[in-house]
């Protein structure tokens, strides 16, 4: 029995753990995994030319540095060990016994799983789908020794800490949940820790402050749950919306009585947002010609090369708004908007003029058919933006 005995261990593959610690694991696993690949999924949205390219991982790693190659399965490799180590002493809670066949059959699956984005779309999809029912049975599934552990109200999640994280923990000398302020910068790792914060948080504030009893700890951590609850849920949500609104409406305001004192000219306000636009266009572009029917704008092809997909259509979509501002001020009484432009912008190489980027949708004649289909509609949206790599940097 002794080979079944507790082990909470980050990695082991000896003994048992339960749901909760070993979810507490796979939170840890998780939040390394997404801090140590920050470089590589930068790399690979930097090598995306449409936003369909986000589901050919094959083509998106190809074109990785050599050294994010290798790092990159490094730390495949790390997780995998870690996981697989959870997963052995989770089976052997879930069985009550060590079961070797099973143990093997379970890793071989989610090793598998873990290189299935190099393989074809639909085997990719099979192993991710067996995969997901295979960790649910995993995390949810009662173990037939843990099971009969007695009820322990220390690991009872706590909501005090999962939405006051870092402040929370300064009420309750859990000063580790400081982590937070860094962690935070990364959503999903900052979602990881918080649910880490919750699971670990009765436990942390139990050790760390002396209670009169144990009634007098669980009502000090219920009104602590409605307090930041509603903080978190309620009150900071008003703040920004406030803050938000207040803005919007100033602007209005100010457009709206210009334009009413001088209805015939553009605004004054709204030519100063103009001028600023473009000159933020400037930051980007080393120069701009608005044509008749093309906007050119003018990058350098280094600094095109090292933006990410989001980058490069956050930038296109700024030069085609700027393209509309610029002609809504030489024409007034026309409208334009960053939807009327997309398909007139055009990105350039400043230096060979080779094109960089464009907005045009394939099988347009298709998506104007009644008959259309959904396949085609999203292959259009997701291939609409064309971003291209320059052969001259």
């Amino acid at each position: 029995m002794d080979k079944l005995r507790l082990n909470t261990d980050f990695i082991g593959f000896e003994g048992i753990i339960g749901r909760r610690d070993y979810f507490i694991n796979i939170l840890y696993t998780a939040m390394i995994s997404t801090l140590a690949t920050i470089p590589v999924t930068w790399s690979l949205l930097s090598n995306m030319e449409t936003a369909k390219d986000a589901f050919n991982f094959g083509k998106l790693f190809s074109g990785m540095p050599v050294l994010l190659k290798i790092w990159y399965i490094l730390i495949l490799i790390f997780c995998l060990f870690v996981f697989i180590s959870n997963i052995i002493r989770r089976l052997n809670d879930i069985n009550g016994k060590i079961n070797t066949s099973a143990n093997i059959a379970v890793s071989v699956l989610f090793i598998i799983n873990s290189f299935a984005m190099f393989l074809p779309p639909p085997f990719m999809y099979i192993f991710a789908l067996i995969s997901f029912a295979a960790g649910l049975f995993l995390l949810f599934k009662k173990g037939a020794i843990t099971g009969k552990y007695p009820y322990d109200f220390t690991k009872v999640f706590n909501w005090g800490a999962f939405f006051g994280t870092w402040i929370w923990g300064l009420f309750n000398k859990s000063y580790k949940t400081l982590w937070m302020l860094l962690l935070g910068l990364t959503p999903a790792a900052g979602l990881y820790f918080a649910i880490i914060c919750g699971l670990k948080g009765n436990e942390w504030a139990y050790k760390n402050k002396k209670w009169e009893s144990d009634e007098k700890f669980k009502h000090s951590q219920d009104i602590q749950t409605i307090v930041f609850a509603i903080l978190k849920l309620i009150i900071l949500p008003i703040i920004y919306l406030s803050i938000i609104l207040t803005l919007v409406f100033a602007f209005i305001f100010v457009i709206s009585k210009e334009t009413s004192i001088s209805p015939s000219k553009t605004s004054p306000t709204l030519e100063k947002i103009v001028d600023l636009a473009i000159k933020y266009n400037s930051l980007y572009f080393e120069t701009y010609k608005i044509e008749e029917n093309e906007n050119k704008f003018y990058i350098l092809p280094k600094d095109w090369a090292g933006y990410s997909f989001k980058e490069k259509k956050d930038i296109f979509d700024m030069a085609a708004g700027a393209s509309a501002f610029e002609r809504r001020k030489k024409n007034p009484k026309k409208s334009y908007s960053k939807k009327t432009e997309l398909p007139r912008t055009k990105i350039y190489s400043s230096k060979n003029n080779e094109l960089l980027g464009e907005f045009s949708i394939d099988n347009i004649e298709k998506l104007r058919s009644k008959n259309i289909d959904f396949k085609t509609v999203l292959d259009s949206m997701l291939t609409a933006y064309k971003f291209y790599k320059p052969t001259v940097k």
